[in-house]
């Protein structure tokens, strides 16, 4: 048995488990908060309830309730805990727990505690004695989306196990809609979680300064309330009744995607965007802030990066795509396929698994 630990259960669904339905050799329990309406128990073959305060950026009794969970598992147990927060509370509880574990970290983002704030700058500083000491105690592997986060991380935390370099989560191209055609008025599209730092307010900006009639600008997301980057329900409210942004909420990327013409990046950092790879998988025209988990798509047609968040940059990229004859790249779907496939990144999953069992 495989234990798949998060502290969102959607963490463990998306491409998760496309991960789990190629591994059919094992068994696999997921450990998170499960709710009324959650999709867990579908997929994996069992599941615990992990107890934890979503709105909490650091929930000190949900680390308590992990150990116990912990006590009951078998002795040397595989784990693999998705996100450096869960890493975090998982590495703790850990060391509380009397029994032992083959541990694997995937890091899917350095996140809120690598951000430039000063508070940040200040808990990571206090922290960094906890992930000194029991790091390498705690993960026999860790898994990383790019080279960048993978030399700090590792120089941070001073971990010196296995480290990997996994680039994406896989994607499972036959569950996706494709672009056939691109529309007149073109549908310009920024999906995420709604963060501070994902350039949200750039974006909004980028619509009322641009203000055209052949082009209409959709914002997909929803609050996430346990961030402390998360946007409050006043800003939601504003994006809601903004002229220029059409809210979407929550959408379905695998069925609607197809119905937009251009995704927009704004994110200050990434892990690997899974949006950017799902997007120029689809068949849109993309645009992003560069950095170290937005610059894959440079190896793509029809994809632009760009150096930094100016008005005019963006406005040009977007002109440059209203300007030109648009069709869709089907080299770029052939190349995903080949480098990026769900059982691609299965495979690199199975090959550290038995070396644990």
């Amino acid at each position: 048995m495989i234990n798949y630990i998060a502290h969102w259960d959607r963490i463990l669904i998306q491409s998760r488990v496309e991960i789990i339905n190629e591994l059919q050799d094992y068994n696999f329990r997921a450990i998170c908060p499960l709710g009324k309406t959650s999709r867990i128990k579908d997929h994996y073959s069992e599941n615990i309830h992990w107890r934890i305060s979503k709105t909490k950026f650091f929930d000190i009794n949900a680390i308590f309730k992990l150990k116990r969970i912990l006590d009951n598992l078998e002795e040397n147990s595989i784990v693999h805990v998705f996100t450096l927060k869960s890493g975090f509370f998982f590495m703790i509880a850990a060391y509380f727990s009397k029994k032992k574990f083959n541990s694997t970290l995937s890091i899917t983002g350095l996140g809120y505690l690598f951000s430039n704030r000063l508070n940040t700058k200040l808990i990571k500083f206090f922290l960094k004695p906890i992930f000194v000491w029991l790091i390498n105690k705690t993960f026999k592997n860790i898994i990383y989306q790019n080279s960048s986060d993978e030399n700090l991380f590792n120089t941070y935390s001073k971990f010196t196990n296995n480290s990997y370099l996994i680039e994406s989560s896989g994607l499972q191209g036959s569950q996706y809609l494709l672009k056939e055609k691109f529309n007149k008025q073109l549908k310009i599209l920024l999906a995420g979680r709604l963060l501070e730092d994902k350039g949200i307010k750039k974006y909004i900006d980028l619509a009322s300064q641009m203000n055209s009639d052949n082009v209409k600008f959709y914002l997909a997301g929803e609050l996430d309330e346990g961030n402390p980057k998360s946007l409050t329900h006043r800003d939601l409210e504003d994006i809601k009744n903004n002229k220029f942004v059409e809210y979407l909420g929550y959408l379905d990327l695998k069925k609607e995607l197809q119905e937009y013409d251009v995704l927009i990046s704004l994110s200050d950092h990434e892990g690997f965007s899974r949006i950017l790879l799902e997007a120029v998988y689809v068949g849109l025209y993309c645009i992003a802030y560069k950095n170290s988990g937005t610059e894959f798509i440079e190896n793509f047609q029809n994809t632009r990066t760009v150096d930094s968040k100016d008005f005019k940059l963006i406005n040009d990229e977007i002109t440059n795509v209203l300007n030109t004859e648009k069709n869709v790249s089907l080299n770029n779907r052939e190349i995903i396929i080949k480098k990026y496939s769900t059982k691609n990144i299965a495979n690199s999953f199975n090959e550290i698994y038995k070396l644990d069992i």
